[in-house]
């Protein structure tokens, strides 16, 4: 009987101190929210403290992410000079071909030594310094072709997303990208028009469409693997970036001909059905 009474009491202790155990980490949350909503508006106009707050802040995922335009136009001048790329000095433009810099084409690799010109083609290439005075919707939309010739570096460029996420304290990321390389818009250009919606998408499969789905795979995981040694990733030394999780968007230039967006739609969808990573389309 005295065994069952104390086990009695023992039972009625502790489910009293449940609620007060909860109560008192409910009080701690909110001391703690109320000292972290005071320290913020503490903060609001002072930029660089903001900015060292909300970097800190925890944080879910980006789920429309440009993969070309997160990179930093610094890394599209390192790999362009790596890739014995030119810079167009008239349009601020990395640029494929003989470089000549008399004749405003000098290597990426002398812009980086130029400290003048290096400073220019990242204002151009970027958001930084920009102009007030002018529109900039316009200057932002003119720097993916600027820096476009450098942009082919999947591999490299998942890496740095990667890295700059996890040091942001981001999880997930989905990434917009053309994961066949423009093989399916190649298609659709070939195939030509039907406005009979079944009959188009039936030419276009019947004209060996699955390569789109077999280089879109081959893409990602060689994009993938390039990620992985960069990082580091399944060493000691692996960067956090390997602990992001990445997923892709297959990306519909709009504004092409109707056959074109019609196979890159097609594509999005044929790669989705047997390529897990590709999770939507979008028309850009």
């Amino acid at each position: 009987m005295r065994r069952t009474i104390l086990a009695l009491a023992v039972t009625l202790a502790t489910l009293a101190a449940v609620p007060r155990a909860a109560e008192e980490r409910q009080a701690a949350a909110a001391d703690g929210a109320g000292a972290t909503g005071r320290y913020f508006a503490s903060i609001r106009n002072h930029p660089s403290l903001l900015l060292a707050f909300l970097n800190e802040m925890p944080k879910g995922g980006d789920l429309h992410n440009h993969l070309s335009g997160a990179i930093y136009a610094e890394s599209y001048l390192r790999w362009a000079a790596d890739d014995n790329l030119c810079l167009a000095t008239a349009t601020m433009s990395i640029v494929i071909g003989t470089c000549d810099a008399a004749g405003g084409r000098p290597p990426a690799s002398a812009v980086l030594q130029n400290s003048v010109l290096y400073s220019q083609a990242i204002d151009a290439m970027s958001m930084r310094n920009w102009d007030r005075s002018l529109n900039g919707h316009d200057h932002f939309f003119a720097t993916f072709g600027k820096f476009g010739a450098a942009s082919g570096k999947t591999g490299d460029m998942l890496a740095e997303v990667s890295a700059r996420a996890a040091a942001e304290h981001v999880s997930y990321l989905e990434l917009m990208l053309t994961p066949d390389g423009g093989m399916a818009a190649l298609k659709g250009a070939a195939a030509g028009w039907d406005p009979d919606f079944a009959r188009m998408r039936e030419k276009l499969l019947a004209a060996g469409f699955g390569d789109v789905v077999t280089a879109a795979t081959r893409t990602l995981d060689e994009a993938e693997a390039r990620r992985s040694d960069l990082l580091k990733c399944a060493t000691p030394q692996a960067d956090p970036g390997c602990g992001v999780t990445l997923r892709y968007i297959s990306q519909v230039a709009r504004a092409s001909t109707p056959q074109v967006v019609f196979a890159q739609m097609l594509a999005g969808f044929e790669i989705a059905t047997h390529e897990p990573r590709l999770v939507a389309l979008n028309l850009v």
